[in-house]
């Protein structure tokens, strides 16, 4: 794996400092490309520091875990196909590799 260089928040830092399972996927998906604007994932399935919040299987089957309601997610971490694409935290973006996000978001610039 080559080495990432990353300029996270301090408190970005700070939750992936306790939860060095999920910097470590973090810093992996930092080295990998954006996903293929036209791919579909057979599943999708959302995390935070609990465990798994919510999935969805072949755009049929869904299922969701309960919680408490005074359980707040330090983060938020989507996975396609079991590869991160889109970890936040609060209202900060760490990793996004869904092109179609980059493009509505202005991020991405077509010439």
């Amino acid at each position: 794996m080559k080495s990432s260089q990353v300029n996270w928040s301090k408190q970005v830092s700070s939750v992936l400092a306790r939860y060095p399972q999920w910097q470590h996927i973090v810093i992996e998906a930092s080295n990998k490309p954006l996903f293929d604007v036209n791919y579909c994932p057979e599943t999708i399935e959302i995390f935070d520091q609990f465990g798994l919040l919510a999935g969805r299987v072949l755009n049929s089957i869904s299922y969701e875990s309960t919680r408490n309601s005074l359980d707040k997610s330090e983060f938020i971490a989507w996975l396609f196909d079991g590869e991160l694409g889109a970890f936040y935290v609060n209202d900060e973006v760490v990793i996004n590799r869904l092109q179609l996000l980059t493009e509505v978001g202005g991020g991405y610039h077509h010439d």
